[in-house]
Formats: C-alpha cells, sequence, structure tokens
C-alpha cells in the first residue's frame, strides 16, 4: 500500500483563530480539522502518515502558535509556521521545519524578496537549517530566483509550482534556471485538474525540469477545493507518479527532517601508497557524488585520517536505510567515484564478509547521558 506524506497542508479552527482572508472564500469558510483530513485519505487506498502543517496566514501568528503546538495530533509530523517579516531578527519559535512569509497576498509589496532586510532573514534560515516556504506571485519567480543566487545555500521548497496558471514562456525559463539551483524544491499542488492538458504539460515540465528527489507531494487541503478536489488532484498524481515512493512520502521525509536522525560510524585502512590521492579526490570530490548523498537521506558525512586508518561518521535521516543505499550503489557517477576510491582503501581485519567499511559500536553518548540524568 502506497505510504503518503503530505508536505503542505492547512486545518483552522475559526472560533480560535480569525483569517480574514476567508471572507473572499465562501466555499472553505468554515473550521477544519485533522480528523476531517484523515477521513480524507481515508476514502483512498494509501496509508497516510501524516504530513506537514503550513501556517493559514492567521491574524495573530502567536495565537496561531499556540494553537498548533497546542493540538498534539500524531500525523502533524513538521510545522512551518509564519514569519511576519523574514529578517534577520525574526522571530523562529523552537520546533519548527521553516517558515513562510506569503509574498503572493495583495498586503505584500512588489519585489519583497528583493529587499536587504528579506535576504539576511533567509542567510539566518540557512544558518539555522530552518527552510524557507516561497509563496510567490508566479510573475515574481524571477525576483526569487536573483535573491537565491545571493543565498544559494538556504533550503527553498516553492509552494504549488509557483502558483502557475499557464506555461509561458517567462515560467519556463524562470522555473528551469529555479531548479538548476541545488537547495530548491517544488511542491506539486496549486493547479486546477479540470484542465487535464494544462496540467500534464505542467508535469511534464516539472519532471523534465527537477531532480526527482526535489519534487515533493503536496495536497493543499482544504484550499484545494477552490480549484479541484482533493480526491481528482491525488488520483491525477498518483496516475501520473505511478504510486513512486519517493514523491509521494521519502522526499518529503528528507526534507522535513521528519525521522530522527541515525548516527553510523565505520573504518577502514588507508593504503599508504594511495594516500596522497584519495586526499586530492575527496579535496574536489565529483558534483553528482555530493548531490547523491544527499538524495539518499545523509544530512551529514565526515572522514577523518589517522596514519592508515580512515574514519567515518555519517547521519541519516532517512525512513529506509537499505532502500537508500541501494538506489545509490545504481548511480553511474557514485560507481564512477568508487571505481576511483576503493582502490584507495583496504578492508581492516575483523571485518565482516559483507563490509567494506567496517561498523563501529557506539560506546558513550554524552548527550545520551546528560538527557538520563535530567539535565
Amino acid at each position: 500500500m502506497l505510504e503518503i506524506v503530505d508536505s503542505h497542508f492547512h486545518i483552522w479552527d475559526l472560533d480560535v483563530l480569525k483569517l480574514p482572508w476567508l471572507d473572499s472564500c465562501p466555499a472553505i469558510k468554515r473550521s477544519y480539522g485533522m480528523d476531517e483530513l484523515c477521513k480524507a485519505y481515508g476514502r483512498q487506498e494509501v496509508d497516510f502518515k501524516g504530513g506537514v502543517y503550513v501556517e493559514v496566514d492567521c491574524d495573530d501568528v502567536l495565537r496561531e502558535d499556540a494553537y498548533i503546538f497546542g493540538l498534539h495530533h500524531p500525523k502533524i509530523l513538521a510545522r512551518s509556521l509564519r514569519a511576519p517579516h523574514i529578517c534577520r531578527q525574526m522571530r523562529l519559535p523552537a520546533g519548527i521545519a521553516g517558515v513562510r512569509e506569503p509574498l503572493h497576498v495583495d498586503s505584500s509589496p512588489r519585489g519583497r524578496c528583493l529587499e536587504q532586510s528579506f535576504i539576511e532573514g533567509l542567510e539566518t534560515l540557512a544558518a539555522d537549517d530552518l527552510l524557507f516556504e516561497s509563496c510567490n506571485r508566479t510573475e515574481e519567480l524571477s525576483d526569487l530566483y536573483k535573491t537565491l543566487l545571493q543565498v544559494p545555500q538556504v533550503k527553498t521548497v516553492i509552494n504549488h509550482c509557483g502558483n502557475v496558471t499557464a506555461l509561458t514562456a517567462e515560467y519556463r525559463e524562470t522555473m528551469k534556471k529555479l531548479a538548476k539551483l541545488p537547495n530548491v524544491y517544488c511542491k506539486v499542488s496549486g493547479f486546477p485538474t479540470a484542465d487535464k492538458a494544462f496540467v500534464k504539460e505542467l508535469l511534464d515540465f516539472l519532471v523534465d525540469s527537477f531532480e526527482p528527489s526535489h519534487l515533493i507531494y503536496a495536497s493543499n487541503f482544504p484550499v484545494v477545493g477552490l480549484y479541484a478536489s482533493f480526491d481528482e488532484h491525488l488520483r491525477i498524481l498518483r496516475e501520473y507518479f505511478a504510486d513512486d515512493a519517493d514523491f509521494f512520502g521519502k522526499n518529503a521525509k528528507k526534507l522535513y527532517k521528519i525521522n530522527k536522525p541515525q548516527v553510523f560510524a565505520s573504518v577502514i585502512r588507508l593504503r599508504p601508497e594511495k594516500a596522497a590521492y584519495y586526499k586530492k579526490l575527496h579535496a574536489d570530490p565529483y558534483s553528482g557524488v555530493n548531490r547523491m548523498i544527499r538524495e539518499c537521506g545523509i544530512t551529514k558525512y565526515q572522514i577523518f585520517n589517522r596514519g592508515e586508518l580512515l574514519f567515518s561518521v555519517m547521519e541519516y535521516a532517512g525512513d529506509d536505510y537499505a532502500y537508500d543505499m541501494a538506489r545509490m550503489a545504481r548511480d553511474p557517477e557514485t560507481q564512477r567515484w568508487w571505481r576511483e576510491t576503493d582502490p584507495c582503501q583496504v578492508r581492516i581485519d575483523g571485518a565482516a564478509k559483507e563490509e567494506w567499511w567496517a561498523d563501529m559500536q557506539l560506546v558513550y553518548d554524552l548527550n545520551k547521558k546528560m538527557e538520563k540524568e535530567g539535565n
């Protein structure tokens, strides 16, 4: 059964929150809760694991924060909350995955993301390893590109395919440039499903432009009801992406760090006569190798050297280690890399038959000891 992680949903209780923009959207002007979202997925033959709550443009961001954190619902796997004004000194609540300042609403001035304070805010997000949820006017995607050229290290998630309504030459050109940036992702949502030809053309374009690991399923519940139906939107994407496990769940889990990271440490011997070449290779690795490491859920990876020994420490944030390592092993660029690095190494004595790098056993963890002691 297909596992789904919804990277973009909204819920709200109008007895608690005030959403002025709903006055112009009478079709969805009522309260929506997690139970209703779960029921929507319950109509499908899927295993709905949960998803990412995204801010709802409430008139009181502190009240929204208190509301969403107070729910403690097990299907809320991550939260991207509102930053009323992205800047260096913006408020960043603990426990969030990212922030969004709506750039597509009437109250947001044209060219807002080009302001220096906004760029400084993106630098702050990057330093804290937090995502920027980018909901833009389509005609300002070029401004977003100019901004991200200055802060390429910030992980940016384009909401709803850039709110596109027509596949103009300008849209195609800008999205292709954005897709080439290493930390830009796209949520596949926001399009009217009635126009089948447009949907097919849009999906073909996105798949041709973005790396598979940078396209993510999103429902936009319940706002999807303004331009499509939840069921039809999901059906179209399931058919087009053929229930791809990465698109419908694994990509979101990695991007939003939904799984608790696993740490692996290992050791191998370095051939003395190959040491200089090995270090030269790692001073400038093949670009495709670094990208594949990231795509396979490895968020941190370091190799240390002492004499004839190499030690590695790796943090994995995916949900299926064997699946991701098998994917890495199939990658042609990674295979080319290993053909250069493997001859520089030799297994240590005592390594298991199936091991190249031999696993190391954890014997002490300061953080766990401190937690146990209540510090």
